[in-house]
């Protein structure tokens, strides 16, 4: 859908620019093979992306047969990067030359990777014989390695969900210099303001209902939420080649500036098994597993981060105003938080139900998990197919 509706987005502009070029005064001859014919005043990009972008960092082991360590032990959920295959999208190119002499002009620039995500999950029936699945962690109260219950033959079953979305999305503001240009080649230097949007969510939910006829109910829900929100001045180089109708182009930037950071923690149980259970009324807690009141809230800083970028294209001109290209591009960000980048497994168990007792528990010891920034990086590459139309 998304790709149909990027092809009539393009085919509309197409036309529109056909029926520009047809009335406006040319600078230039109308030769396709004519390579000096590029005195356009205004010029529109269109791209589809294909995108692949880094996985999300391993979180720690969420679901198990056994203790972290332990023989035998096999980690069944968590431990592992999360991967989010490749992302289609879209980014759009607005500039124009503001004097007369083709030397200075603006442009504009916009992309976008729609939300993604990527869901594991992993259960047992509670049934005898039924693999027993435990929630790992490091108890600061022991201390060692823990374990709570996620399912119990004959007591309890157990369904474990992770779940991670990324959003990705940026836009710049440059000015244009001409360096140098003639009938076969051009060079132009760019400078301005780029703002790049990452928005990433890891949630970790569990259920573990009792084996009926009881009808208790024991979920928890985890949820890390990061935002990355760069804003940062800009310098670039481009060049492009000729050769009859073929182009052949490439560029480098480079965006020095600051991340704003944020990270949203947030858990909850919901259960009845403290007020007896079966038709009893749900209640609420604060805090699930990892997700707990010390380690819960919103937490913000802003740091120094480099984005530099890459690209390069092969194109081919079909008119004097209408050009298409195949192209690669590489973005880096230097210093990002992600959210499973933010899980402590370092628990203090006793202040929350979650880990067993009637609430409402009271913290005793070490305030854990604590909350800390834990900074990665964050790359995105890949293709795109443009039309460029020429005014």
């Amino acid at each position: 859908m998304r790709t149909t509706t990027f092809a009539l987005i393009v085919w509309l502009v197409m036309v529109a620019g056909q029926a520009y070029a047809q009335t406006a005064a040319s600078d230039c001859a109308s030769s396709a093979a004519d390579p000096s014919c590029d005195r356009t005043r205004l010029y529109v990009k269109g791209e589809y992306l294909l995108w692949w972008t880094k996985d999300a960092p391993a979180p720690v082991p969420l679901v198990s047969t056994g203790l972290i360590g332990a023989p035998g032990t096999r980690i069944l959920l968590g431990g592992e990067d999360v991967d989010t295959a490749e992302r289609q999208g879209a980014r759009f190119t607005v500039g124009g030359w503001l004097t007369s002499d083709f030397t200075w002009g603006a442009e504009a620039r916009y992309f976008f990777l729609p939300t993604t995500s990527a869901t594991r999950s992993v259960s047992s029936s509670g049934a005898s014989g039924s693999p027993t699945l435990l929630i790992p962690f490091f108890d600061v109260t022991i201390p060692g390695e823990s374990s709570t219950f996620l399912s119990l033959p004959g007591s309890f079953s157990g369904t474990a969900t992770e779940h991670f979305e990324s959003r990705f999305q940026g836009a710049e503001l440059s000015a244009v210099k001409s360096l140098a240009s003639s009938a076969r080649w051009r060079a132009e230097l760019l400078a301005g303001f780029r703002w790049i949007d990452l928005g990433e969510k890891y949630r970790f939910s569990t259920s573990s209902p009792n084996i009926p006829p009881a009808t208790d109910i024991f979920m928890t829900r985890d949820v890390f939420d990061t935002t990355n929100r760069f804003y940062g001045g800009q310098v670039g180089l481009r060049g492009e080649y000729r050769y009859g109708a073929w182009l052949v182009g490439s560029g480098a930037r480079l965006g020095l500036g600051t991340m704003h950071q944020t990270v949203d923690i947030d858990g909850v149980l919901v259960a009845n098994t403290f007020n007896g259970g079966g038709s009893n009324p749900l209640q609420t807690f604060p805090g699930g597993y990892f997700a707990q009141p010390t380690n819960m809230g919103l937490h913000s800083r802003t740091v120094f981060a480099a984005v530099p970028e890459a690209n390069a294209e092969v194109g081919y001109r079909l008119t004097s105003w209408a050009q298409i290209y195949v192209g690669y591009t590489f973005l880096y960000l230097s210093n990002v938080a992600r959210p499973s980048d933010q899980i402590d497994r370092s628990i203090n168990p006793t202040q929350n139900a979650s880990f067993g007792g009637a609430p409402p528990p009271a913290l005793v010891g070490e305030a854990r998990p604590a909350f800390r920034f834990r900074s990665s990086d964050f790359w995105a590459q890949g293709l795109s197919l443009a039309v460029v139309l020429r005014y």
